[in-house]
């Protein structure tokens, strides 16, 4: 379940243009995964079950949705290991905050880290903007924990594919078998993600799992100590 971005309620708009989310996460910059309503359904004036596209908060008209990748979707719903993460709105501005807690992991406060980038879209600035006509890349999958869809990654055809190179990493090769070891775990993972570890997929097996450590690095280390050597 979202954390709110404020205190009040906000009243939700039924109707308002047409929009779609861009296909970069608002927070970190991969690819996203998911068009994510900042304010969920439990938050909007008048008990609407669906959320909606659109709010009015202080007399401002704003989008509710933002794109986000699988990793910091996670963070701010805390779908797995509690909320990381809220994104909240201040001045006009909504911002990515770290979740800060307790010793019995309730809620105390919010530390700002940056703004979402962009920021959601207001009616006015779409009238400014030029449409994309071509494919959102927006399924029909709905969220359960806030009813946002599901975003299709952009496909990578061979002519127009990204450049690609080679990353090498040193592995025991003794008692352990390293390369092995990280056989094992990068395809168990990419089981879980739902991504093929081959080529490519690799680094998007890997990417996620490091920035998902980096979300509390803290305890991370904790978590190690010892290990290693």
């Amino acid at each position: 379940m979202t954390l709110p971005p404020q205190g009040p309620q906000v009243r939700s708009l039924p109707d308002g243009p047409k929009y779609t989310v861009g296909p970069r996460c608002s927070h970190c910059g991969l690819f996203a995964d998911h068009a994510h309503h900042i304010f969920r359904r439990s938050r909007q004036a008048g008990g609407s079950r669906t959320p909606a596209d659109w709010v009015e908060i202080d007399g401002r008209v704003i989008a509710n949705k933002t794109p986000l990748c699988w990793v910091c979707h996670n963070a701010v719903t805390g779908e797995i290991g509690g909320h990381k993460s809220a994104i909240r709105y201040d001045q006009g501005l909504f911002i990515w905050c770290r979740v800060l807690t307790d010793e019995h992991s309730v809620v105390t406060g919010y530390e700002p880290e940056r703004p979402l980038a962009p920021q959601p879209p207001t009616p006015e600035s779409l009238a400014t903007t030029p449409r994309d006509s071509g494919d959102s890349g927006v399924s029909e999958n709905a969220c359960p924990f806030c009813g946002q869809t599901k975003r299709r990654r952009p496909t990578v055809t061979r002519s127009f594919g990204r450049r690609r190179k080679s990353w090498r990493i040193l592995v025991p090769d003794d008692a352990e078998d390293g390369a092995e070891v990280l056989d094992t775990l990068v395809d168990d993972l990419g089981l879980v993600l739902g991504i093929e570890p081959d080529g490519t997929g690799r680094y998007y097996v890997i990417v996620p799992a490091l920035y998902y450590a980096h979300q509390d690095k803290a305890r991370f280390a904790e978590s190690f100590e010892g290990v290693g050597g």
